[in-house]
């Protein structure tokens, strides 16, 4: 996904100048193709991530498109204030860039965790939030952010996710929900590129003859709550799994359109509810202690259909 990100924002550079790259003192070598278009529209502002949000706020209002990149806690949680009133309040068309969403960081720990993004800058009026799963939809994200009007949050992971969209077909729709099979007997419901482990999930599950649909949503703000709703109403049982605590993330969110729309079939939240891991690991080894991966979220689905 971020070489993906690099690779299609070079090819805008070079039709779009006002486009510019703002860094907070990390990736130099991936930044090489950018300045080689326009170094001066490439900017390392160093370890000031609340004052290169403003900087980019000013860019904004000058006509220019900024994109603000950096490790996910360091570029929201951080400088949350200047998100919210410096591009927010202000409508600043610029994209805050947050590479290693989820537990992409694993190893590096709870400092660098991208695990509370989505939920929290969800209260922010006026901000897109994109959560592609793969390098297709991030190219989908780059190229709609030509036309926005408001800010944008694109939430990507570190490298090395699959593919999980056709290589040269069309680039996906990232405005509604994604679903792969049919509904009626339940649904996993996912944003971003946890949908490769929900995917593995499901096929353990039709070797148990289970069949639930997958809805992966590209786009977390706005919420697609009226699709949403019209899948659920389908009536089976519902799992949502989310690399992201679960107060204010897609759980939640769910639930609140079950309640509104009258809907009573059983619902079960799978998000990071464990805390603080009391270790560094990788990814893979902490969605197994997170219990998101495929076979903890097979499992979690199985027991659910029984109890529906």
């Amino acid at each position: 996904m971020r070489n993906a990100f690099f690779s299609e924002l070079a090819d805008l550079m070079v039709h779009d100048s006002r486009i510019v790259f703002i860094t907070g003192d990390l990736g130099y070598k991936l930044f090489d193709p950018l300045a080689d278009i326009d170094p001066e529209r490439v900017i390392n502002f160093g370890i000031r991530e609340s004052a290169m949000v403003g900087f980019a706020a000013g860019l904004a209002k000058t006509g220019m498109l900024p994109f603000i990149y950096s490790i996910v806690p360091f570029i929201t949680l951080r400088c949350l204030e200047q998100i919210k009133i410096d591009l927010c309040y202000n409508r600043c068309t610029a994209v805050v860039v947050g590479v290693g969403g989820g537990l992409t960081y694993g190893t590096n720990g709870p400092t660098h965790h991208g695990v509370e993004d989505v939920g929290v800058l969800s209260c922010l009026p006026g901000l897109t939030i994109w959560t592609p799963c793969d390098s297709q939809e991030v190219r989908a994200c780059l190229r709609a952010s030509g036309d926005m009007a408001q800010p944008a949050y694109l939430r990507l992971g570190r490298g090395g996710e699959p593919l999980l969209h056709q290589p040269d077909g069309p680039l996906p729709d990232i405005a509604e929900p994604l679903v792969y099979g049919s509904v009626e007997q339940g649904m996993i419901i996912s944003f971003g590129h946890i949908l490769h482990e929900v995917q593995q999930a499901r096929k353990l599950l039709r070797q148990r003859g289970l069949e639930p649909a997958v809805v992966h949503l590209p786009t977390m703000q706005p919420f697609p709550q009226r699709r949403v709703a019209e899948l659920l109403a389908a009536g089976g049982p519902v799992l949502t799994v989310e690399e992201h605590v679960a107060n204010g993330g897609l759980g939640s969110k769910v639930a609140v359109v079950m309640a509104e729309s009258g809907l009573s079939q059983k619902l079960r939240r799978l998000a990071l509810d464990r805390g603080f891991p009391e270790s560094c690991m990788d990814r893979q080894t902490s969605l197994a202690w997170a219990g998101l991966d495929p076979v903890a979220i097979a499992a979690a689905y199985q027991d659910l259909a029984k109890r529906n």
